[in-house]
């Protein structure tokens, strides 16, 4: 397995592993159980949109995984020089892939990536039904310091 920075044609399928990862999990998809589809656009789309907006922002900190030219997974970061703050918004894992150590890997670049960057500290957040990131960040040497509650309202 090899990582190596994103481009743009990968990102239809960093979109297909996402939303395959995130199917039952995502916070968008839990407002679409509540109030339905908003707006015209379904949890699929405004989730697949974090991916083009993690590319568009900050390119260079977009990194997949891949083995034979295949896409196993893929990671986001984004950066704060002024508060010393990196943040990986996104990752996510094929199917195919997952329980090999890839997601382990791609956050193992990521932090490589920050710590070149000069990041002091990183953030990366997960759902509470969201029981893989609940148990991989943590072996991954991240500590919890906070809950947050999301609240929605249909206008």
């Amino acid at each position: 397995m090899t990582i190596r920075t994103c481009i743009e044609s990968d990102l239809p399928e960093l979109k297909r592993i996402t939303l395959e990862g995130f199917e039952g999990i995502a916070f968008d998809q839990n407002i679409e159980r509540q109030f339905g589809i908003l707006n015209g656009k379904d949890w699929r789309w405004r989730k697949s949109r974090h991916i083009d907006e993690d590319f568009q922002t900050y390119p260079q900190g977009c990194f997949v995984a891949e083995e034979d030219g295949v896409i196993l997974g893929y990671i986001t970061t984004r950066v704060d020089h002024e508060a010393g703050k990196g943040r990986i918004p996104n990752l996510a894992v094929d199917a195919a892939a997952r329980g090999k150590g890839t997601g382990r890997k791609l956050i193992e670049h990521a932090l490589a990536h920050l710590r070149a960057e000069g990041m002091a500290f990183v953030m990366i957040e997960t759902m509470a039904n969201n029981p893989i990131g609940q148990h991989l960040y943590p072996s991954c040497g991240f500590v919890e310091t906070g809950r947050q509650i999301h609240y929605a309202l249909k206008l």
